[in-house]
């Protein structure tokens, strides 16, 4: 369905720069995977600590007040080398359906993270005592964490499974 596009642009002059520098795709995957560690150790730390585990320290609105900004930056640099693989490699991106999965749970894990963090900015004191913490933190965290181990597997298996369909 969507090869006539990624042949499309892999015609580009863009993609053809890329494709020409073959330093680029090694480069942009490598800054993808540091960027993968940090919104994945960022995600863990807060659901680790919404889970109940680390009941010292920094409370929960203060560490999802560090945490969550360092999410973003780091989902920004995934986009922005995702962008990089994706036009340096339209086909081996678009042809399979772990690519379009991975794009699917990254929307609904950052619109779970945006609800999250507005629901603790607007009551941190709930959220910060772990007797009156919401149940759905509980169900927040497991559920973040299953769907960045999700993405991850999935962007893996890009690599993996991409010829299967070309």
């Amino acid at each position: 369905m969507f090869r006539p596009f990624a042949d499309w642009l892999a015609n580009t002059p863009l993609s053809k720069i890329l494709q020409d520098q073959s330093w680029v795709v090694p480069t942009s995957q490598s800054i993808h995977i540091l960027a993968v560690s940090i919104v994945f150790g960022s995600a863990c730390m807060l659901n680790l600590r919404l889970l109940g585990v680390g009941h010292s320290g920094r409370s929960v609105s203060q560490l999802s007040n560090t945490l969550v900004p360092w999410m973003w930056r780091g989902l920004a640099v995934l986009l922005f080398t995702g962008f990089i693989q994706t036009v340096a490699e339209p086909v081996r991106q678009f042809v399979t359906p772990m690519f379009w999965t991975k794009m699917m749970l990254i929307i609904v894990v950052a619109t779970m993270t945006v609800l999250y963090a507005k629901a603790v900015r607007r009551n941190a004191p709930v959220w910060d005592a772990a007797s009156s913490r919401p149940a759905r933190a509980k169900v927040f965290a497991i559920l973040s964490t299953l769907l960045w181990l999700a993405i991850i597997v999935c962007g893996r298996f890009i690599a993996y499974t991409w010829s299967f369909y070309a």
